[in-house]
């Protein structure tokens, strides 16, 4: 049973697919009730994502109306061992096949939550979110980064590259980040669209080719990116919506191992435990919270446009409760 006495709550819905202006309005909604196993978590801070841009296009296939939103910092204000608590976390069901987290109250499984990082604000905490989730399950989990090794990032200059840069460094890896834009703090950089991928790696590394490339830009890049790997080395691919044609001889004469994250079917526990691991070094501060920009519920389109205008890496993140000021 909720603990609040508060009964409706604002709340952006998905009355419609399309662009952000016309797609997304904040309603007032009832306050969800946790079933069994589950917790109301008030939430303070909600990152907006290019999967929630695919969301409210009509992409995923997700039934409407729905409240859109991965990405989350609250409290928990149900009664229970949690209650009281300050969380955080991210989870890909959320805004699809359940409520999201784009409203004052979202309730969660119990076990989809993660103790928030006490170094972090509530706004750092919900911008921290699906990036440094993907980044983590693809370089860490799947990837298995060991110190020493050299991992190539393109598509390095957005949210993703800047968290796979972050876990680099705590790593011991050494990171090459391949993007048209420099990002700020980059000792090894290729930019792509003056330097030919494959050869600026190679020379990068002394022709030996790097061990991992953490590819989350796809298309015309793939395939370079692949070359770029030693013998033996692994490539893991977030997503492209381009088709592309791929020498095999480049992977199976190599012995390249090259894989994909299906973030949208990870298990919620799985990624609290990513994130119990995550908090850990960011009290430590063994890694870095990205840039933000903060933005009212009321200007959720305006924030969503922004992300999807292309918003240079910095996290636009919703406050429907504002204790940031």
């Amino acid at each position: 049973m909720a603990t609040t006495s508060i009964a409706q709550m604002d709340a952006v819905v998905i009355k419609e697919s399309g662009p952000p202006a016309e797609s997304l309005a904040v309603r007032s909604e009832a306050v969800p009730e946790p079933g069994p196993g589950e917790a109301v978590v008030e939430v303070h801070a909600a990152a907006v994502n290019p999967l929630d841009i695919a969301n409210i296009a009509g992409l995923l296939g997700t039934p409407l109306p729905m409240i859109p939103g991965v990405d989350f910092a609250g409290v928990v204000v149900s009664d229970g061992e949690r209650s009281g608590q300050e969380v955080w976390g991210s989870a890909p069901q959320l805004g699809m096949t359940r409520p999201g987290t784009h409203a004052r109250f979202v309730v969660l499984p119990e076990t989809w939550l993660s103790r928030k990082p006490e170094r972090l604000t509530m706004a750092e905490a919900g911008a921290v979110g699906r990036p440094y989730l993907a980044a983590w399950e693809t370089m860490i989990e799947a990837g298995q980064l060991k110190p020493g090794e050299t991992v190539l990032i393109t598509g390095g200059g957005g949210a993703v590259g800047q968290a796979a840069m972050s876990i680099a460094d705590w790593r011991g890896a050494k990171a090459i980040v391949a993007a048209a834009h420099r990002p700020d703090d980059v000792e090894h950089f290729i930019d792509t669209s003056t330097s030919d991928l494959h050869e600026a790696a190679l020379e990068l590394t002394d022709g030996r080719g790097v061990d991992m490339v953490l590819d989350a830009a796809g298309g015309t890049l793939f395939e370079p990116a692949v070359k770029s790997l030693r013998f033996g080395g692994r490539l893991a691919g977030l997503h492209s919506h381009e088709r592309v044609d791929v020498d095999l001889v480049e992977i199976y004469s190599y012995e390249r191992h090259v894989t994909g994250l299906a973030s949208v079917f990870m298990n919620g526990a799985h990624c609290a435990n990513i994130f119990d691991q995550l908090a850990a070094l960011f009290d430590s501060n063994l890694l870095t919270a990205p840039a933000l920009k903060t933005w009212p519920l009321e200007q959720v389109a305006d924030a969503y446009q922004t992300v999807q205008d292309g918003s240079a890496g910095i996290r636009q993140v919703l406050l429907p409760v504002d204790d940031e000021a």
